[in-house]
């Protein structure tokens, strides 16, 4: 995640929106909806605010916009997705040989993508180091796997 994506999260409702706007594209009044139905009371004017942070830091898109008696509706979609719950703080442990069979087969995934030639021609033209590219195309890849596995 970027410096400026961390940012963009730095208010509870803003993390909040990310994960309303998970489920399905909203407008900022259905947000507001939705943020007061789990307690978080906030106008709508300022989820507009929080929309205005989150879209800036690259965290939320404009899904659509529709036209309604005159007036442009917008409708905001997630570009990340964002999970409320903490891992325990010794998963290391608890989890130990799952993390050693995980990582090799990680290296394994890494090696290939640092062979890939398309990977070789965005790194070059990027100028970014590789370890980073390659850990947000993993971090992309595992999002888009979540999203297809999950129960």
């Amino acid at each position: 995640m970027s410096s400026q994506a961390a940012r963009g999260l730095g208010d509870p409702a803003r993390l909040r929106i990310l994960e309303v706007l998970a489920h399905k594209p909203m407008t900022a009044e259905e947000i507001a909806k939705a943020l007061a139905g789990s307690g978080l009371k906030k106008a709508t004017t300022t989820v507009r605010h929080h929309l205005d942070r989150l879209k800036r830091a690259g965290l939320i898109e404009t899904a659509r916009m529709v036209e309604v008696r005159g007036a442009v509706m917008k409708y905001y979609s997630a570009t990340m997705k964002a999970y409320g719950c903490n891992a325990p703080a010794d998963l290391d442990t608890k989890a130990a040989r799952t993390i050693s069979d995980t990582s090799v087969k990680m290296a394994k995934v890494l090696n290939g993508i640092y062979g890939d030639k398309r990977f070789a021609a965005i790194a070059e033209k990027e100028g970014k180091c590789k370890e980073f590219l390659a850990a947000e195309i993993m971090n992309a890849a595992l999002a888009r796997a979540i999203e297809v596995t999950r129960p």
